[in-house]
């Protein structure tokens, strides 16, 4: 009986320490594949797109230098950066996809959705780069903003 008990402790321990190590070891590869927006993750041109589109759909509630009206926060700067430091940009574009919250019929496209982001990007005065933002959230769950310049 007692050996019993001491083999059946003895594979819990063993399962318990082996999820342990599993979950260390998904935690590991999820911090290592994320990548900072520092690293230039939208191209020039993608951020122009969406420059356009944001003034022709966007600025209406959230101003011309993006700096915010009555209830839509502003999209660049301090108050900017605060609310979205640490998140994903995948958190960032569902919530623009949301928008606007009065006119469903005014929603953008997944693509203009992507470039309005790598706008507002832009005026965060976030580096450009070579690869344009794709609209895969999943690509988006792997890129991490920070208002700050890691150093």
């Amino acid at each position: 009986m007692i050996a019993r008990r001491m083999q059946t402790d003895f594979h819990h321990g063993l399962l318990g320490s082996a999820l342990v190590l599993a979950v260390a070891m998904f935690a590991s590869a999820f911090v290592q594949s994320t990548t900072s927006v520092w690293t230039g993750v939208y191209t020039p041109e993608q951020a122009k797109r969406g420059e356009d589109l944001y003034r022709s759909t966007c600025a209406e509630c959230h101003g011309d230098d993006l700096e915010g009206q009555e209830r839509a926060p502003a999209l660049a700067g301090g108050a900017f950066g605060q609310r979205w430091d640490g998140a994903t940009l995948k958190k960032l574009f569902e919530r623009m996809e949301e928008m606007p919250p009065d006119n469903p019929a005014a929603k953008l496209a997944p693509k203009q959705s992507i470039d309005v982001l790598a706008f507002l990007l832009s005026s965060n005065t976030i580096p450009a780069g070579t690869k344009a933002l794709v609209a895969d959230k999943d690509a988006l769950a792997a890129i991490t903003y920070t208002s700050q310049r890691p150093k």
